[in-house]
């Protein structure tokens, strides 16, 4: 096959290029061809083919020349080490056979050994689980009160609990033990710690707002697990701060604060309402305090107390609201004595009724704090029943006093003085009440609750009112004055009494009652001053009440038919007419009320009207009247100006 010129075989050409890239002049290609040489004679095509198997024997007889050298060297060290070997095997293979038991003990043992660990891990557990350590055993017995103590008698309490579960296995002897030994150590601590709770508390009365250490609250709750020693501590607590609060209460009466600030409560002896109001104030921030540090103490109640007594049966855990009550209990006798003192003093009416109020108000507060079977509580209840009692016995009298007077009314006809200032005196009561008045209550058990006041004022003023309007009827004798000035003197001193009520909610039924009163009477004086003006004119008019009540015009009129009827009719109408153009109608000027008086007015007008209306259609019946009678019914609405 012939190759191009220029072109090499790839195989060959990278022969060629590792030849060439030999390096001939390095000292083991030397080595190498002078060794060659020796071997290789003839280059020849059958010397190249057999040149490797040439070299393989020539290494061969190297080999062999080499091991007959070392066989005449080392023969008989070999077979003395083959023997031993030999003999070593055999001596191994005898204390093989010799050691056999020895080997099984070992195994036994070995297993022995692992089931003791496992058993020792299982009793460490157990130790760790139901034993105290040794740094515990002495955090209750000789460490301070710390959270080392805390910690190891929680640990104690768990066992306790724990052993319980021994108990319902076959370990219960064991469990017995355990419970029995941390019952030991728990009713150690629980006495030392009760004695330290005893020492805190007290120095808690040494202090008006003392702060609570963490510890005796932590200390405290400790306690609940031991009721009778909860108990013990929490009455030592209260019996401490039922000392300080009384106190306290007897030092701000009589001495005040801190360099005379605030100043004594009895400094103001002289101002009852200011008196019983600094006092019941700092009773209300003394309770709110102890409040506050008992439930810090002791915890929130699960439920408040609302009725009955606050007192705990023996095996109780005792309530905050039941300390709370004991506390207190201290400045209920010395607060009572000074409200009696207040009470029994002759106050005047109104100040009577706002310290009733004022003792009601912080009544209501305290019942809320503390419930309602609490001794402040109760305290502060017969007070206000006490307040309530005298304020009505001051009313009863002054009630008995104006219906026994019979003064005469004054000449305008308005409101007796002494109506008057027992007016100013409600107004005042009604203020009171309805700043002092809860205002979630519902408006009809407020007007339940104020009746009475409004009965025993109002009932008894409307009373001397128309005693003093039976002097007017026996001075109309004398024909003064008018004859409706009976009527005039009561709607003022009705409308008078009603205009104290307008818009209290409390006073909602009297207002119905006296406004019912009111129109009553103006009826009335309409009705008796209509007749008049009538009659003035010539009419023989009367009203009268039918069956349903309703009032009907009764007018006789002379016999049109005849010249000397008509002419009196038409003489009554001009009359009339002069009346009610020339403004010479009744005005009820010594009316006081300017609503009541337009009211007089217009009820006047329609009377008028209404009887005018039935004489002008008896006229017009009568052929000799038709053309004379000038004015109609309409016209003459227009001229009295009724809408």
């Amino acid at each position: 096959m012939s190759v191009p010129a220029g072109s090499t075989v790839p195989g060959l050409a990278r022969k060629v290029r590792k030849v060439l890239d030999i390096r001939t002049e390095s000292l083991e290609v030397l080595n190498s061809l002078a060794a060659l040489s020796g071997v290789y004679q003839d280059n020849s095509t059958a010397s190249r083919r057999q040149l490797k198997a040439n070299i393989e024997k020539r290494s061969i007889n190297t080999l062999e020349q080499f091991l007959s050298a070392a066989q005449a060297v080392f023969g008989g060290e070999l077979d003395a080490l083959s023997s031993g070997c030999s003999a070593i095997n055999a001596a191994l293979a005898a204390d093989r056979t010799s050691s056999a038991d020895l080997l099984a003990e070992s195994d036994k043992l070995q297993h022995e050994l692992a089931v003791s660990e496992t058993r020792s891990g299982l009793v460490n557990s157990f130790f760790e689980q139901y034993q105290l350590s040794s740094a515990e055993i002495s955090a209750l017995q000789d460490a301070d009160i710390g959270d080392t103590f805390f910690n190891a008698l929680e640990r104690v309490g768990s066992i306790h609990r724990s052993c319980r579960n021994l108990l319902s296995s076959h370990h219960h002897r064991a469990g017995l033990e355990l419970m029995d030994a941390m019952s030991t150590y728990q009713e150690t601590a629980y006495e030392r710690l009760c004695r330290w709770v005893q020492g805190e508390c007290a120095s808690l009365g040494d202090m008006d707002a003392p702060e609570v250490d963490p510890r005796l609250h932590r200390a405290a709750e400790a306690l609940r697990e031991q009721q009778v020693l909860f108990r013990y501590c929490a009455e030592e607590v209260a019996t401490a701060r039922h000392n300080a609060m009384f106190q306290r209460f007897i030092a701000a009466l009589t001495r005040g604060g801190p360099n005379g600030m605030p100043r004594p409560i009895e400094m103001n002896a002289h101002d009852p309402r200011r008196y019983l109001g600094d006092m019941l104030a700092w009773v209300h921030q003394a309770l709110a305090s102890e409040r506050e540090l008992l439930i810090s103490l002791f915890g929130q109640d699960n439920q408040t107390c609302t009725s009955g007594s606050h007192a705990d049966s023996p095996s109780d855990v005792p309530s905050s609201s039941a300390l709370l009550d004991k506390v207190l209990e201290g400045v209920c006798r010395p607060l009572k004595i000074r409200i009696e003192q207040v009470l029994t003093a002759n106050l005047p009416l109104v100040l009577c009724f706002k310290v009733s109020q004022l003792l009601a108000f912080y009544g209501r507060t305290v019942e809320q704090m503390m419930g309602s079977g609490a001794r402040l509580t109760d305290t502060l209840a017969d007070c206000h029943r006490l307040a309530n009692r005298v304020f009505h016995e001051q009313l009863t009298a002054r009630g008995n006093k104006l219906m026994q007077s019979k003064a005469a009314p004054p000449k305008d006809l308005a409101l007796p003085q002494q109506v008057a200032e027992l007016l100013h005196q409600l107004r005042e009561l009604i203020t009171t009440f309805v700043s002092a008045f809860n205002t979630n209550q519902e408006q009809r058990k407020a007007e339940e609750e104020f009746a009475p006041i409004l009965d025993a004022i109002i009932d008894p003023a409307l009373q001397m009112c128309t005693n003093s309007s039976a002097l007017l009827s026996d001075k109309r004798a004398g024909k003064s004055p008018e004859p409706a000035a009976e009527h005039i003197f009561l709607i003022n001193c009705l409308a008078a009494i009603r205009s104290v009520l307008e818009d209290q909610d409390c006073c909602q039924s009297k207002h119905l009652v006296l406004t019912k009163d009111i129109q009553q009477h103006l009826t009335q004086l309409v009705d008796e001053n209509a007749t008049r003006v009538l009659q003035s004119c010539g009419f023989k008019a009367q009203l009268e009440h039918d069956r349903d009540d309703q009032r009907q015009w009764n007018i006789d009129l002379p016999n049109a038919d005849t010249d000397q009827g008509a002419q009196q009719i038409l003489r009554c109408m001009q009359s009339f007419f002069q009346l009610i153009t020339q403004d010479q109608l009744p005005q009820f000027r010594q009316l006081q009320a300017p609503d009541v008086k337009q009211a007089a007015a217009s009820e006047l007008g329609k009377e008028l009207h209404r009887a005018y209306a039935i004489v002008y259609t008896a006229a017009k019946m009568h052929q000799q009247l038709q053309q004379s009678i000038e004015h109609t019914p309409d016209q003459v609405k227009t001229i009295l100006g009724i809408m």
